[in-house]
């Protein structure tokens, strides 16, 4: 007896039978062939984004290729493009791609400059050409100086975060500073470091913007900015808990007020963070609240990797009598190579230990007060 399969089983058997092996085969071979043969990759990477591709036909591929190389994108540009994101290959190259860079093109962005911006950062071209490139490329000819161009500061590190981030809700914000005199190229800043406190309820970042400049802030410096991302970004009670900290060794608000104007990143710390450093500068090595003061940079810096090894050597240089404890505040925080030079080179003929010392992995100083 036969037996009859029903509608349903031979609908399942014959129109949804998943793709063969060899059919899979074929397509992964044809997309490892092509990236090989027409980008030149290599076939390890190849097969690895050939993961992420299935190229069935190479129509599209194609026109992408030619429209990048139109603008000036070599092989090598389109393989390190691909690379990074594989999907943009089978990208609609008339209707998608070539549009966002004609526009790139036609604002001053074009080769060379586009050629690495593109290669460093191809998620841009997946921006919406009306909705994000083109009101934040408006927005920054706003801003820029006429002497700046588009093309330099998006092929600054990290300069195409400004498309990424742009939002229209920014502009009561921006027009809020902008009031208030604060330079656009801070404002430039802020937008490029901390994009988020642009998009803060525009009646509270009035409020803050007040509040920095009631502590003493300079609308025309840097620090402005950092004042005002370090408000934005606490919670509320958080400013009185970080005060505390510094109450409990002895520092007044208004010390505190002033300390925060000079380094306004130490308030991005947390309370744990902020305890650290104070006990140690002001415990163990007899710091004094102007000493701390006159250098609040010590407050933020690495503990474990530029403190306490840096504080070792010097301790160590001022018991032996080379160096004397006013230089310790400038000594941790010039940049590595100047220390090695000043206070680790010099001195390795007197004391060849010096090196050791500061290389050493043990955390914890003897037990000297020791004053800036």
């Amino acid at each position: 007896m036969f037996r009859f399969l029903s509608n349903s089983t031979l609908l399942r058997t014959f129109f949804f039978r998943p793709l063969s092996s060899a059919t899979a085969a074929g397509t992964t071979t044809t997309t490892v062939d092509y990236l090989t043969n027409t980008l030149g990759l290599a076939r390890p990477s190849a097969i690895a984004i050939a993961e992420q591709l299935n190229i069935k036909t190479t129509t599209r591929p194609d026109s992408v290729v030619e429209l990048f190389k139109s603008f000036g994108f070599t092989p090598t540009h389109i393989a390190t493009i691909v690379s990074k994101l594989p999907s943009l290959l089978l990208a609609n190259a008339v209707k998608n791609l070539a549009p966002k860079l004609q526009f790139f093109s036609d604002n001053g962005v074009s080769d060379p400059a586009l050629v690495h911006i593109i290669s460093t950062d191809p998620v841009i071209l997946r921006r919406s050409l009306q909705n994000q490139i083109v009101p934040s490329i408006s927005f920054l000819k706003e801003l820029l100086p006429a002497n700046h161009n588009i093309a330099s500061l998006l092929t600054a590190k990290r300069g195409t975060r400004l498309v990424h981030t742009f939002s229209r809700q920014m502009m009561p914000n921006v027009d809020t500073l902008r009031s208030h005199g604060v330079p656009e190229s801070s404002i430039l800043r802020l937008w490029a470091l901390r994009p988020q406190t642009l998009l803060f309820n525009a009646d509270e970042f009035k409020g803050v913007l007040k509040r920095v400049k009631e502590m003493g802030f300079d609308e025309k410096g840097l620090n402005l900015i950092h004042g005002v991302y370090a408000l934005c970004a606490m919670k509320e009670g958080k400013w009185e808990s970080k005060v505390s900290v510094f109450r409990s060794f002895g520092w007044g608000e208004e010390e505190v007020i002033a300390l925060f104007v000079k380094q306004p990143t130490i308030m991005h710390l947390s309370e744990e963070r902020i305890k650290k450093p104070l006990d140690f500068f002001m415990n163990e090595l007899g710091w004094m609240r102007e000493d701390i003061s006159k250098y609040p940079m010590v407050l933020i810096l690495s503990f474990e990797k530029r403190v306490v090894p840096r504080c070792r050597v010097l301790l160590l240089l001022i018991e032996k009598g080379f160096v004397s404890t006013k230089s310790m505040g400038r000594a941790l925080t010039i940049p590595e190579d100047r220390f090695t030079k000043a206070f680790l080179s010099s001195y390795e003929k007197e004391i060849p230990e010096l090196l050791e010392v500061y290389q050493s992995n043990k955390v914890g100083l003897p037990q000297s007060a020791v004053s800036v």
